[in-house]
């Protein structure tokens, strides 16, 4: 039995990242009569801010895939920003962080009261050896036909695998 939460990791950060250089470069190449070293600049420079900045800061809550088996939790670790630059420019060649059940003490569900699709919503595991680990729930509340049904379910799931009388939830 495998459960699959959230979007996966995919060449579209890049190739957008790509996309948006090329256009401003071109754009700068022709307001500037045509000056090659200034559209080049421009282009550069914007790819690398938006591969670089902007979408490793939003990496998590964009592609934040994580799935539950019958035997442990397996999620993309995206804790340092070099493996977010990382898993843009290579995403195919990215691996899961496995995390068996017994090595998780406990956990908590973080819900957003007002709804709000910018807000998120998700699970943050806490390992025994002093580790959290956050997973997200949100691209699932939007893109799912039973969204509820989906959250409940992988909180009734841990839930069980770990033993665990209730859940505390924490409502942002």
């Amino acid at each position: 039995m495998e459960k699959d939460f959230a979007k996966k990791l995919n060449w579209k950060p890049l190739i957008n990242s790509l996309i948006l250089g090329v256009a401003c470069g071109t754009s700068m190449f022709i307001l500037l009569n045509y000056n090659l070293v200034v559209g080049i600049v421009i282009g550069l420079i914007v790819f690398l801010f938006q591969s670089i900045w902007v979408y490793p800061h939003y990496l998590p809550n964009l592609y934040g895939h994580w799935k539950i088996t019958d035997k442990s939790i397996s999620y993309y670790d995206y804790s340092t920003w070099s493996k977010r630059i990382q898993a843009i420019f290579l995403p195919m060649f990215q691996s899961q962080v496995e995390v068996p059940f017994k090595n998780i003490s406990s956990y908590s569900l973080v819900v957003n009261k007002h709804r709000n699709k910018w807000q998120p919503h998700y699970i943050i595991l806490k390992l025994y050896d002093g580790h959290q680990v956050l997973l997200d729930l949100s691209w699932n509340l939007l893109k799912s036909g039973e969204p509820e049904k989906d959250v409940e379910w992988a909180v009734d799931f841990i839930t069980s695998k770990l033993n665990q009388k209730t859940v505390q939830v924490l409502q942002m």
